[in-house]
């Protein structure tokens, strides 16, 4: 035991190293792509001021961005000021020479005989910065009241002519000299003159302001007039022998011709991009270290997904260089996996390719995005070819999500619509439906390579049409009817808990197939006589426990897949032969039998799916014994989790990953299964009871025909003397009428006697 248990630590440890190595070769492959493409220095030295040593032609049509900025900014910067009125200019500063001339008017009327109005003049606070001379505030004293008013509107009135016609910063000594001539030509004398334009240039500030809105849509316009300058393809833009100038270096990197950048930036991109690298893989380390369903991934499932990551990335590689993203199968990695390993490690992943793929083509949101929708859907949909019939559907389907994939991509980046959108859409919807179609023609090549079960060849082998089923099904059909209840409830289990159903099913279909050699040995395809009531307990546990090695010899001979053919050496495992192993104890004493006799000689299942069918075999054979005798499903239930339970305590469970929560889940599968075969019935009552009901049911309808023929004659009498009290009625109304009559007809007759005597 204690070899067995250092062999088993040595395998795992083996697994584990293997699958530590592939992720480690996979980080340094794509670290040396991702540097080797994205990151890089200059391709040729090249730089400002030397001298060009060849003729560097473009390679496809190109915007010569620089000379186009360049255009656009020199028509831009025509464009002159634009000013627009600041009406409040106008009013502030009319409002302070209204205000400079109250307050000297004020000061007048308040001007004591012995005060001197000058002196007055210079204590007060004026509204605007101004220093009045003696003259002009004589003059000004001499004015009366109204011609004061008069002159300081005559200020204003200048003040509103120059702002009527506009003035800016730049006119302001224009104003100035717009002002003096205003004021010379009035009236007034000339100290007043003088001292309405002291006050009025005091007060001006420029209304026109730059209209700053208005600049910048002339100049949006006149940069919109300028058309893109184009380098065309096979066009001579550097001519061997002239010199790089810096306009012409961009020129050159914009065209991809020469590298982008300096040697320590494109370092500072390397280290980078090595940095997101390794978080990314770190992230997906840890998945395969920590995950419960992420570490059962077998070895020969870690070198698939290895290599289709290998391919992929290649793809990615290789054809960066293309005229279209979309004619890179981005796809092709979650497509593969989801084929070949699962469809939820697939999606998982998918998001961690696109990652790389945005990493290689210069942090491009675009392919991004687009690597990862396609992805997901691919993973999706392409387990839908599990009928081959499905497979043009499927591809058109995933050309339809590129279609619109690239269409979305295109209206949310802004890009302009042209004749290359179309070509982009249909190169994308090409590429879509041929990763769908190799990756369903690779199959045979995977399956022949890494011996994997993929959907459709796990239907294949569980077609009733099968040679060994059909072998099965003839010369033991209790046991084929066994496998297919097994299957049932495998497959249903497994679903459950996220395992593959269609291996568990093609696994339940053959676990019994050893029984083809002695199938009258087995309780389900005997019809009367049990041969083991001849044999001793010994020789019917050895028939019993080697049907499992003649199970293998038979896969063998019909070459099964390795992974089916595990389910028949595990579906029993170790496991003790108990009917026979407690007979023998019974017949030769305890002591005289070895417990290790009546085990089988196979192994304890490796995966969650074969586990599942051992316990499905065990739990279905018990579970119809039980059911058939005529207990319910509740005591039934009961016992199936003692069966398991047994199962787990001898250790039969140990490698198969299984979880005691998932262990419930497969329970509530398998009762719901059962629920649905065995679900109560209602039962048929006996012919004498029929009988029994049938004569009830006459003697009832002969009770209530009596009654009714009575209350129909009760009826008709009742109807009967009716008739009679009518007509009896009549009668009498008739002999009434009568005597009335007669009594008239006395009395009228009395009368006339009367009147003839009178």
């Amino acid at each position: 035991m204690a070899d067995l248990t250092k062999e088993k630590r040595n395998e795992t440890g083996f697994k584990e190293y293997q699958k530590w190595v592939l992720l480690g070769v996979a980080f340094l492959v794509s670290v040396i792509m991702v540097c080797s493409s994205a990151y890089q220095t200059d391709l040729e030295a090249v730089e400002v001021g030397s001298v060009a040593t060849k003729d560097y032609i473009a390679q496809e049509d190109t915007i010569d961005e620089a000379a186009t900025e360049k255009l656009r900014t020199a028509a831009a910067n025509s464009v002159g000021p634009i000013y627009k009125i600041d009406s409040v200019v106008e009013q502030t500063t009319t409002q302070q020479v209204n205000d400079v001339f109250e307050s000297l008017r004020n000061a007048l009327l308040t001007l004591e005989e012995e005060e001197v109005f000058y002196d007055v003049v210079q204590e007060i606070s004026l509204a605007l910065p101004i220093t009045l001379e003696s003259r002009h505030l004589a003059a000004f004293e001499t004015l009366s009241r109204y011609n004061q008013i008069v002159f300081g509107e005559n200020c204003v009135d200048v003040l509103h002519q120059i702002y009527s016609e506009g003035l800016s910063a730049d006119e302001l000594e224009e104003g100035k000299d717009t002002a003096y001539i205003a004021l010379s030509q009035t009236s007034w004398s000339d100290s007043l003159q003088d001292m309405g334009y002291v006050i009025v240039v005091a007060a001006m500030e420029p209304n026109l302001v730059l209209d700053e809105e208005a600049m910048e849509l002339a100049k949006e316009e006149k940069r919109n007039e300028v058309d893109d300058v184009q380098i065309l393809k096979n066009q001579k833009v550097l001519g061997e022998g002239e010199i790089v100038t810096e306009e012409m270096y961009e020129k050159l990197v914009t065209l991809g011709l020469v590298g982008s950048g300096s040697l320590e930036t494109n370092l500072n991109l390397m280290v980078g991009g090595f940095m997101l690298l390794a978080l990314a893989f770190g992230a997906v380390f840890l998945f395969f270290r920590w995950h419960p369903k992420g570490g059962v991934l077998e070895p020969k499932e870690m070198s698939i997904l290895f290599v289709c990551y290998s391919i992929g990335l290649l793809f990615l590689w290789a054809m960066q260089s293309v005229a279209y993203y979309t004619l890179i199968p981005v796809s092709i990695f979650a497509v593969l996996v989801s084929l070949l390993i699962g469809r939820r490690l697939a999606i998982l992943l998918n998001g961690f390719f696109a990652f790389l793929a945005c990493l290689m083509f210069y942090g491009n949101l675009e392919i991004l995005l687009y690597t990862f929708v396609l992805g997901a859907f691919g993973a999706i949909i392409i387990q839908k070819t599990k009928k081959r019939s499905n497979i043009m559907a499927v591809a058109l389907a995933m050309a339809m999500v590129s279609v619109i994939t690239t269409l979305a991509l295109h209206l949310f980046f802004g890009t302009s619509i042209d004749g290359s959108l179309l070509v982009k859409v249909a190169c994308g919807a090409f590429t879509s439906m041929m990763v769908v179609i190799v990756a369903m023609g690779s199959l045979p090549f995977w399956e022949t390579t890494f011996e994997i079960n993929t959907p459709l060849r796990l239907a294949e082998l569980t077609n009733p049409n099968n040679e060994l089923l059909k072998r099965l099904m003839i010369e033991a059909p209790g046991t084929y009817h066994h496998c297919l209840l097994v299957a049932n409830l495998a497959e249903t289990a497994v679903y459950e808990i996220g395992g593959n159903g269609a291996l568990a099913r093609a696994g339940a279909y053959y676990h019994d197939v050893g029984k083809l050699k002695y199938p009258m040995f087995f309780a389900e395809n005997q019809s009367g006589h049990n041969p083991h009531d001849d044999m001793s307990p010994l020789e019917s546990a050895h028939i019993i426990t080697r049907h499992t090695k003649n199970g293998m010899e038979l896969a063998k001979e019909y070459k099964l897949p390795t992974a089916v053919s595990a389910f028949i050496e595990e579906h029993h495992g170790t496991s003790l032969v108990k009917y026979f192993y407690f007979k023998a104890m019974k017949e030769y004493g305890a002591e005289n039998v070895d417990e290790m006799d009546y085990r089988y000689m196979g192994r304890i299942p490796k995966g969650r799916e074969s586990a599942v069918v051992m316990l499905a075999d065990v739990v279905e054979a018990a579970m119809r014994a039980m059911l058939g005798s005529g207990k319910t499903l509740a005591e039934a239930e009961v016992a199936m989790k003692g069966l398991i339970k047994d199962k787990m305590d001898d250790g039969q469970l140990d490698d198969s990953n299984l979880t005691l929560s998932e262990i419930q889940v497969i329970q509530a599968a398998f009762m719901k299964v059962f629920h649905g075969m065995y679900h109560e019935r209602v039962s048929y009552p006996k012919q004498e009871e029929v009988d029994q009901v049938k004569q009830e049911a006459r003697a009832k309808i002969q009770a209530e025909k009596e009654v009714e023929a009575a209350q129909k004659a009760e009826e008709a009498r009742k109807a009967e003397e009716a008739k009679k009290e009518e007509e009896a009625k009549k009668e009498a109304e008739t002999v009434e009428e009568t005597q009335e009559t007669v009594a008239e007809t006395t009395e009228e007759t009395k009368v006339e006697t009367n009147d003839d005597t009178h």
